[in-house]
């Protein structure tokens, strides 16, 4: 004959279930949090743009062909990139947040090629997104959906 104890027990989740499901359904609906993510993000990509920074390394230098035209009066932007870092428009949506170049030839810049007659430009990445920014990202929709859920 065979003696054993066992302890049994009935939860009631359902608080839990109907965090979960106002969580979810609010979560479909994280505008106003990428709508507050614009503001870090654009500091960011200007950060970035100051520091003349990539996300692996610093901005490459300019050719020396290129630093001799300077010297020599010709018409050449004073920073490598120009004016292209600051024309960049974000935007967010219910379900993201972007930041995005207006110049249709920035991708050249950004991951650098061959253009005109034969120029070669050296990547040069000025939309991407540090460390800092992604922990900001976390924090902002990690809050929003806490808050979804119930919690303060």
């Amino acid at each position: 004959m065979s003696v054993g104890v066992y302890v049994a027990a009935t939860l009631d989740i359902g608080d839990v279930e109907e965090g979960l499901a106002a969580m979810q359904r609010r979560a479909h609906a994280l505008g106003p949090a990428f709508r507050e993510l614009k503001t870090p993000l654009r500091l960011d990509q200007r950060d970035h743009s100051k520091k003349r920074e990539g996300p692996s390394a610093m901005w490459a230098p300019r050719a020396a062909s290129t630093m001799a035209k300077l010297r020599a009066g010709g018409r050449r932007a004073k920073k490598p990139l120009g004016k292209l870092s600051g024309a960049v428009a974000y935007t967010a949506t219910a379900t993201a947040v972007r930041a995005r170049s207006r110049v249709l030839w920035s991708g050249v810049h950004q991951d650098g090629g061959t253009v005109g007659r034969g120029a070669r430009l050296l990547a040069r990445p000025f939309l991407w997104i540090s460390d800092d920014m992604l922990r900001i990202a976390e924090n902002t929709l990690g809050g929003a959906l806490v808050r979804a859920y119930g919690g303060s």
